[in-house]
């Protein structure tokens, strides 16, 4: 065995062949695992938010001043756009949902829906729909024929709810899930924010003082800290 290491050591092709042929089944193994991970069948509805408010409740509160919407008095007006696509590898359907658990757009117990329009989809084969369920206000049905891999649509909705977080896309699908796939960038407390469905990253406006952060946990050496958001509980 060590005149064999020792003619290996001292045959540099060899050791190169040896060496190549070990990359190589690195990089068989990396490509069979992505392979693996790729093919694993995943179920999901992903999506994102962003909300604009047209009426807050300073202006509705001014003197004289009375909002309607569609015939409605209502004190506050936002307006939010949901894309939502499925962002797994397996065709979905609306009976890939549990009964009493579709697919729905959701603002606060307190707050309102006051109208929904879909405005774009990816394939006309979608039939993307909405329709209000008679018995909450606050809630959307969201309605469709089928979304293959990366098909959607983007919906319009208007609502009395100026918070832009309790405004959700909610459902269960068997053996998935439905994800907020939103990235906010801001400014809080003087540091750059990037915010996601799950947590948040700040930026300090000083990354390099090490000397007055080495107290911290080394993410915070570096000026970032991260932040796990609470969840907030929803009502029975």
């Amino acid at each position: 065995m060590n005149a064999l290491t020792q003619w290996i050591a001292d045959n540099p092709v060899v050791t190169t062949w040896i060496t190549l042929i070990s990359l190589l089944g690195v990089l068989i193994t990396v490509i069979a695992l992505i392979l693996q991970i790729r093919d694993k069948k995943r179920r999901a509805i992903y999506y994102t938010i962003t909300s604009t408010i047209l009426v807050d409740d300073e202006v509705s509160q001014i003197n004289g001043i009375k909002i309607l919407f569609q015939d409605k008095e209502v004190s506050t007006v936002a307006i939010s756009t949901i894309k939502l696509w499925n962002g797994g590898n397996e065709i979905l359907e609306e009976s890939d949902f549990y009964p009493e658990h579709e697919l729905k757009i959701v603002v606060p117990q307190n707050e309102k829906i006051l109208a929904a329009a879909v405005i774009e989809e990816t394939d006309d084969t979608c039939k993307v729909k909405i329709a209000a369920p008679n018995r909450k206000e606050n809630e959307i049905v969201v309605s469709f024929y089928c979304l293959e891999p990366q098909q959607g649509a983007t919906i319009n909705v208007y609502h009395t709810n100026v918070n832009e977080r309790e405004t959700e896309l909610v459902g269960k699908i068997k053996d998935g899930k439905v994800t907020n796939k939103s990235i906010e960038v801001g400014m809080e407390d003087g540091e750059m924010c990037i915010s996601t469905s799950n947590c948040k990253i700040y930026f300090g406006s000083n990354p390099f003082s090490i000397g007055t952060q080495a107290i911290r946990l080394f993410p915070n050496i570096l000026g970032i800290s991260i932040v796990k958001r609470k969840k907030r509980k929803k009502e029975k």
